[in-house]
């Protein structure tokens, strides 16, 4: 089974449904496409690599796109030559482009013209690559552009066949915890994703599926999945910068699924809340299905200010690349003013245990590591069986995050095993302190790292970033701590006032908190703790 063959079908099922919706609100631009119009675009991609540049199943290819109709119509095109798609984070550096160049090899590059200045410093040093595409009107010369391929390729039907366990896509993760790995996606990977998705959210045909967040990223792309497995639409928006669009499309496009980070949710919130923007002004009556929040823990108070403000139903949503992405576990909505802070339970076709450091289930209340196991956990680390070997054990995958289950079975997230802190011997939980603080109503973020302690072997430090024009002094932060009536130990003894950094999908990246105030990479290494570096 070849992945995108469910393209071609959806063509000739649905020539003239609209497939894909392209918005970008700053330059008034709406594009779109029709499933034959995607078939055909598609089509022209997977002619030109197969036959002008020679391109054959199991090749390499590096693509690296903003979010676009030509985004998913490249995706799909290297998939149905049988090659493996291998989307960049559009956020690489020049080192992290070549750096996925040595990991794979590629034979051919497909860039946005944006990215040039990217890439150009390092084409020397990827030479395994043979052929580039350029997407945009300033193609260099010795590159392809994409333009003139959409324009010249033959558009009759392009399918190579492919064995179910045939890799399909290599992802590479974020890179919270340190440089990025390649995870390994087979074909019958992204069937059970899309699957998964399609039974936990009743998305299908009729599903207009908001994707305003980078599709390099599994949560985005594979949330969408289900719009493409039957026959649905995807509605692509390029511009967050102003609270007031997502609004707009959800209620314009007629959205009825999608899925939103944290910061983009809060922002429109936020912007209602001061009167910026008038609830009133939009119709969401058509929004039958769900639009969840995720990657990272959600604070109770955006559940409770969504279920005041919308009247569409929300949900706290969970997952890791590795285990297919977001929706491997999801909290419904009626239970997530019930359960603050739970991600729910596992999906459709995910099994899921919490054990101890000794691989032993640990009861109810208790906090262990959760282990996914199922069809939609990745093949594994590319040409890396020793760093897989240390991920992945008799099938269940180690996700190193630390949770808990209650007595009903709803799962929370207690914290990132790397991420914990170990204070004079007592455990410190980041997310704890983290949470608590999110109350505050000076405060806008934080972040919780472990800070190293001649005596106590490192304490906790608050990163703080204030809401604009608010001013607050480090004993009102330890103060507040003991007001919420956090225990002494927890209280952080070390505040700094400054930016959290989060990557585009909103993860807190503490490696790199770490390294800019406590002057390491890695969290504090600890004996009894052998993972717990970086």
């Amino acid at each position: 089974m070849n992945f995108a063959g469910f393209g071609l079908t959806n063509a000739g099922k649905y020539p003239h449904k609209v497939f894909l919706i392209e918005r970008t609100p700053s330059k008034n631009l709406r594009r779109t496409l029709t499933w034959s119009e995607f078939n055909a675009q598609t089509n022209h991609v997977a002619n030109y690599l197969q036959k002008d540049l020679g391109l054959k199943k199991g090749d390499f290819v590096l693509q690296l796109q903003m979010n676009s109709l030509e985004w998913l119509v490249t995706y799909h095109a290297i998939l149905r030559i049988g090659a493996v798609v291998v989307p960049l984070n559009f956020r690489f550096a020049s080192a992290d482009i070549r750096y996925a160049a040595e990991v794979c090899r590629p034979k051919a590059f497909i860039l946005e013209e944006g990215f040039l200045p990217k890439v150009e410093p390092v084409r020397t040093d990827m030479d395994s690559i043979r052929h580039y595409i350029c997407q945009g009107a300033g193609a260099p010369a010795d590159m392809v552009s994409y333009e003139e391929m959409i324009r010249t390729a033959p558009a009759s039907d392009v399918l190579v066949e492919t064995q179910d366990d045939d890799l399909a896509e290599l992802m590479f993760t974020s890179g919270t915890t340190g440089p990025p790995k390649a995870v390994g996606q087979a074909h019958s990977t992204l069937y059970n994703i899309a699957l998964g998705c399609s039974l936990a959210y009743s998305e299908g045909h009729e599903t207009v599926y908001l994707a305003p967040h980078p599709f390099y990223h599994s949560g985005s792309l594979f949330l969408s999945f289900p719009s493409y497995l039957a026959g649905g639409q995807i509605v692509i928006l390029k511009d967050l910068t102003d609270p007031r669009w997502l609004l707009e499309t959800i209620a314009e496009e007629k959205v009825n699924n999608g899925w939103v980070t944290v910061p983009c949710m809060s922002d429109s919130i936020s912007a209602i809340k001061r009167g910026d923007i008038d609830i009133h002004d939009f119709d969401f009556s058509h929004v039958t299905g769900n639009i969840v929040i995720g990657a990272q823990p959600v604070p109770y108070s955006l559940f409770r200010d969504m279920k005041d403000i919308f009247p569409f139903k929300t949900g706290n949503i969970y997952g890791i690349t590795e285990g297919g992405g977001g929706g491997s576990f999801n909290l419904y909505d009626e239970d997530v003013l019930e359960r603050p802070g739970s991600i729910g339970k596992p999906t459709f076709n995910t099994a899921a245990r919490i054990v101890d450091e000794q691989g032993r289930d640990v009861p109810a209340g208790t906090a262990g590591e959760l282990l996914l196991k199922g069809p939609r956990v990745m093949q594994g680390y590319f040409r890396n069986p020793e760093l897989t070997a240390q991920f992945v054990t008799d099938g269940w995958l180690h996700t190193g995050d630390l949770m808990k289950a209650d007595a009903d079975g709803y799962v929370y997230i207690v914290d990132r095993k790397k991420d914990l802190i170990i204070r004079g011997g007592e455990n410190i939980f980041p997310l704890e302190i983290e949470e608590v603080l999110h109350r505050h109503p000076k405060i806008t973020d934080v972040a919780v790292i472990g800070y190293p302690h001649e005596r106590l072997v490192e304490i906790a430090c608050a990163i703080v970033q204030l809401h604009p024009g608010q001013s607050m002094a480090e004993e009102e932060v330890v103060e507040f701590c003991k007001e919420q009536g956090l225990a002494r130990y927890k209280w952080p003894e070390k505040v700094v006032f400054a930016p959290v950094l989060r990557n585009p999908t909103g993860k807190i990246q503490k490696f790199l908190l770490r390294e800019q105030y406590a002057g390491t990479r890695s969290a504090v290494y600890h004996p009894d703790r052998s993972d717990s570096k970086e």
